[in-house]
């Protein structure tokens, strides 16, 4: 619940336009997800589906079929897209929808209205960005997703990311796609005027592909006079477009520096160094910009030696925040299409196992591979993330 739902929320405005009355039910948090879903009452239901929560989305199909068993159900979303064969043949859904569903959408529900929905999957690929409409922020409260700890929302820029990490699923695509800049600003602007935001976050995974349009968007937000966080690419970053972002209002900037070890780093196929994630880091708090680490352990190849190589780079780079995951192989990534080549030699196919992160950074190992049994990476995990509240918090 830190962040908005916003792949539903872009459907949500493709489906308003072609005048359907939609309701976002969120179920995480703290409610009794159960009795909220045994309350809707609707002639279509669409789930959004991430690889963690497959089992508890078959039991809400199973909820909403044993209530309204003549009402369709599809889901959507990253799991869908990988596993869509799966998610249609070992549940009760009417129908998967893989990718970008923006273009459609439309025809899926208008074929659920005609009593027409087939059970089969519905590919929508992926969609220009002329065909994605602005979020339908109406439909939720912003006000009480807390991305980060504080009163922030998210805006997107782009999709898609042209970089090939091994451990990255790339649910929108190798295809990079910009949003025109005065869209970004139209967001801008409904965000903080209308719902009275002073700072946001751009979510785009790498807003900074180009720098020059990063200057661009920097520069055209300045009036607004708010803070904002990005996420960026360690190689793709100059002092100039870092100049421009701390005096537009940048107070953060986040990149996936996954590790410290350059020998995990060339096994994840990251396409950085050490190095490289030092001089981001650095160039970054230089400008008077707080950095924060992305890292991620357990990656095929990991051991001891890769860990205190981390701990080191952290103690002597020193970055300003950080967040710890744990690797699981998720569906659609390099390592779930071919985890010999990354020599795993078995993958838990209990989906429920495959939360990056838990409670106090606890998880559950979804595989083995040599040097790393479920024992061994729950070692290495602990001995990362105690490292690092030592040598950061």
């Amino acid at each position: 619940m830190a962040y908005p739902p916003m792949g539903l929320l872009y459907l949500a405005a493709c489906l308003e336009k072609i005048g359907h009355s939609i309701e976002i039910v969120e179920l995480g948090g703290n409610i009794d997800w159960r009795h909220r879903t045994a309350e809707i009452q609707a002639d279509l239901y669409g789930i959004q589906v991430v690889t963690p929560n497959f089992p508890i989305c078959k039991e809400i199909v199973d909820l909403i079929k044993a209530n309204q068993p003549d009402k369709p159900v599809i889901l959507g979303g990253v799991h869908p897209t990988f596993l869509a064969e799966e998610c249609l043949n070992n549940t009760r859904c009417d129908a998967v929808v893989t990718g970008e569903a923006e273009t459609i959408i439309g025809k899926v529900v208008k074929e659920a209205d005609n009593g027409e929905l087939k059970s089969r999957i519905y590919s929508g690929g992926l969609v220009k960005v002329s065909d994605i409409p602005k979020p339908a922020r109406h439909l939720v409260d912003l006000q009480k997703y807390l991305p980060g700890g504080e009163k922030t929302t998210t805006v997107y820029t782009s999709r898609g990311c042209p970089f090939n990490c091994a451990f990255c699923s790339r649910i929108t695509g190798r295809t990079y796609r910009e949003f025109p800049i005065s869209r970004v600003i139209e967001e801008v602007e409904e965000v903080t005027q209308e719902y009275g935001f002073k700072h946001i976050l751009f979510g785009d995974d790498d807003i900074g592909l180009n720098q020059k349009r990063v200057m661009e968007i920097c520069n055209a937000i300045k009036r607004f006079d708010i803070g904002f966080r990005l996420n960026q690419d360690v190689r793709i970053l100059s002092d100039e477009t870092l100049q421009v972002a701390a005096e537009a209002g940048c107070t953060e900037i986040s990149f996936g520096v996954e590790s410290g070890s350059n020998k995990m780093l060339k096994s994840m196929n990251k396409g950085t160094t050490a190095k490289t994630n030092t001089r981001a880091i650095k160039m970054t708090q230089s400008h008077g910009i707080k950095a924060k680490a992305y890292f991620v352990v357990n990656f095929p190849g990991e051991d001891e030696v890769s860990v205190k190589e981390t701990l080191r780079w952290a103690e002597e780079t020193r970055p300003d925040k950080w967040f710890l995951s744990v690797f699981a192989p998720l569906p659609g990534s390099p390592v779930f299409e071919n985890p010999e080549k990354f020599g795993i030699t078995f993958l838990n196919k209990k989906w429920g196992d495959y939360y990056l992160v838990g409670k106090e950074g606890s998880f559950r190992p979804s595989f083995k591979a040599p040097g790393l049994n479920f024992e061994q990476q729950r070692y290495l995990h602990d001995l990362l993330h105690d490292g690092l509240v030592d040598i950061l918090d």
